[in-house]
């Protein structure tokens, strides 16, 4: 043992011997006056509480709840299906206890999350950790090294102040608590035998308490690391990372505030980006009569044989709905092969962020629309990375219904009290069962004929507002996935570019030798 050693122990020891003689004292002084053995029965109950309490506590998860991790709401099904699978192995993980004194243990663990994750984007990828572009990589690096910074910074007491080797002192300095504790407690036992059994108990029940609540924290900041982990890993490998906000302090750099603004005028363009609206039908369902009705104007041409194939776009801007381009489709017929109307309407589908379906109050020949919407389900179904848009269905021609003569709006169709009302409601609940309509998908009865045009400002557009939270996270996907398109072509271009100065220069060096 060193001179250092010798020192430190001496300083110990000169510092616990007050602390060893209140004890002492103390404990003599209960013994006399008698109370000792309430003091140990006092004692005894406040542990037991205690006890009581961290499980209390570790059963509803109050001391970690703040610090929660959920999926981001911008994901779509292909991202919630990977977070349920980092979520099943944070909580096998935090099961198994591991020991995290050795770094391979956390590289292990680390390597599994990712596999996980790559494994779930790129499941035929026999490498599929390495399917990523090394730019990307080096970002995530970025994003964790600033969480780690922000968590010590704020957590960690003196972590701006301690230096590398002052850690390495303490952590030294922490060794030695162990031996030192066991002389201590020799030596208190030695002076007072009752004092010395009290402290074993009383360390007894409260290391209980200690080591219940570290495993506890343990197993969450396990939990926890392991879900950190996964929710960059799925940032990574499903292209997400581009449109993130990223976290900067007060001070910014010249550099870093002109990476400010591109960010920031980044957002603006997407906050700007209008919802696509695609308006679909059956010929003479009455879709540019609703475009009309929309806009309050006339706008779309309305006409009695059925137009050529193409879609017609309009700005719509009005109170109530949020800024939109209606895409008004020529109406497709009810007797056309299976597959024919969504291949031709596949690429406005997939450029849309809500579909507005038109049909009419007076056919009940609604197979073409069944069909379409069992195609467009199914196509979605088969695409985990996309959002299969809101739909809201307009039933028009409500005015014709039987009793023909009778039009007396508005109607209430939850407690309807004509005839008129009835067939309405009848309608609605028809279409919804032959469109096998959900619970989240609005159906929405409107008459259109001029002068009696009605339901379209009480109950289209508030149905349109209703679904544009969900059409706002398509919108989301989709400018996501075109600004990854755009960027990639810019790349490969920039690339050229420089490349070929670079062939250009060395040819010219080249070219200049004697």
């Amino acid at each position: 043992m060193n001179s250092l050693k010798i020192g430190w122990i001496a300083l110990l020891s000169l510092l616990s011997l007050p602390y060893v003689f209140l004890l002492g004292a103390g404990s003599l002084w209960l013994w006399q006056r008698g109370w000792l053995w309430h003091w140990m029965a006092a004692s005894g109950v406040c542990m037991f509480l205690g006890w009581l309490g961290v499980h209390w506590l570790r059963k509803r998860h109050l001391l970690v709840q703040a610090l929660r991790m959920e999926p981001s709401a911008d994901w779509p099904r292909s991202g919630v299906e990977a977070w349920e699978k980092v979520n099943a192995l944070a909580e096998r993980t935090a099961s198994d206890n591991p020991s995290l004194e050795q770094p391979e243990t956390v590289v292990r663990i680390f390597r599994e999350v990712l596999e996980t994750v790559a494994l779930h984007y790129h499941p035929a990828s026999s490498q599929a950790v390495l399917e990523i572009p090394l730019p990307h990589v080096l970002r995530i690096v970025e994003l964790v090294a600033v969480d780690l910074r922000t968590a010590f910074s704020e957590h960690v007491p003196g972590a701006h102040i301690l230096t590398l080797h002052d850690f390495r002192r303490l952590a030294r300095l922490a060794s030695w608590y162990e031996p030192m504790y066991f002389l201590y407690r020799a030596a208190a036992f030695a002076v007072n035998p009752v004092s010395g059994v009290l402290r074993e108990l009383r360390d007894l029940a409260s290391g209980q308490i200690y080591n219940t609540s570290t495993d506890e924290v343990k197993r969450w900041a396990i939990g926890y690391c392991v879900r950190k982990a996964g929710y960059y890993s799925i940032q990574l490998y499903s292209g997400h990372l581009v449109l993130d906000d990223v976290a900067f302090q007060d001070y910014r750099s010249a550099a870093s505030r002109c990476d400010v603004e591109k960010d920031e005028a980044r957002g603006e363009r997407l906050r700007e980006e209008p919802l696509r609206i695609l308006v679909l039908g059956q010929v003479k369902a009455g879709k540019s009569s609703l475009v009309n009705a929309l806009f309050g104007e006339v706008r779309a041409a309305v006409d009695v044989v059925p137009r050529t194939r193409y879609v017609d776009p309009y700005v719509l801007d009005r109170e109530g709905i949020p800024a939109a381009i209606i895409l008004d489709t020529a109406g497709y017929a009810g007797d056309e092969p299976v597959g024919d109307v969504f291949a031709h309407f596949r690429e406005q589908i997939l450029g849309c962020d809500l579909i507005l379906l038109v049909v009419s109050a007076r056919s009940a020949a609604r197979a073409a629309d069944r069909r379409l919407l069992d195609e467009f389900r199914e196509f979605f179904q088969r695409e985990p990375d996309r959002i299969m848009p809101p739909l809201v269905v307009a039933v028009t021609s409500i005015d014709q219904l039987r009793p023909a003569h009778q039009w007396d709006p508005p109607y209430d169709l939850l407690h309807p009290k004509d005839a008129k009302a009835d067939q309405i409601r009848d309608v609605v609940e028809v279409v919804r069962e032959d469109l096998a309509l959900s619970a989240d998908e609005v159906v929405v009865p409107v008459c259109l004929k001029p002068g009696k045009l009605y339901n379209v400002e009480e109950g289209l557009a508030p149905a349109i507002l209703q679904s544009s939270s969900e059409a706002q996270r398509v919108r989301y996907l989709r400018c996501l996935r075109n600004f990854h398109q755009e960027a990639y072509w810019r790349q490969v271009w920039r690339q050229t570019v420089n490349s070929g100065r670079v062939v250009l220069k060395a040819g010219l060096r080249w070219a200049a030798k004697p």
